[in-house]
């Protein structure tokens, strides 16, 4: 028997292919003191449902099979949504 370590992460999209993984960016809930220009805190609320502080590391984005999906934990506010896009669109160009 293997243990995973669960982690929270933001959902960028999924792949059009015949495994429909799921491309991710890392949300920790070790929170650097100096946090970067593509990084977003989030305090826990009950729209994200986080039971701690966390960043989202915008830029460090990952692809998972979606087997290894374990549950939906919440959603971003509207601000904080916002905010992902922009720095998500800054990296791409």
């Amino acid at each position: 028997m293997t243990t995973k370590k669960v982690r929270p992460a933001v959902i960028i999209t999924e792949t059009v292919d015949k495994y429909m993984d799921l491309v991710v960016s890392a949300v920790s809930s070790v929170v650097p003191s100096k946090i970067s220009h593509r990084e977003i805190i989030l305090k826990p609320n009950k729209i994200n449902k986080l039971r701690a502080e966390s960043v989202i590391k915008v830029d460090r984005i990952v692809t998972l099979k979606r087997d290894d999906k374990i549950a939906d934990l919440g959603k971003l506010s509207v601000s904080e949504l916002t905010d992902f896009k922009r720095i998500l669109q800054e990296i791409i160009k």
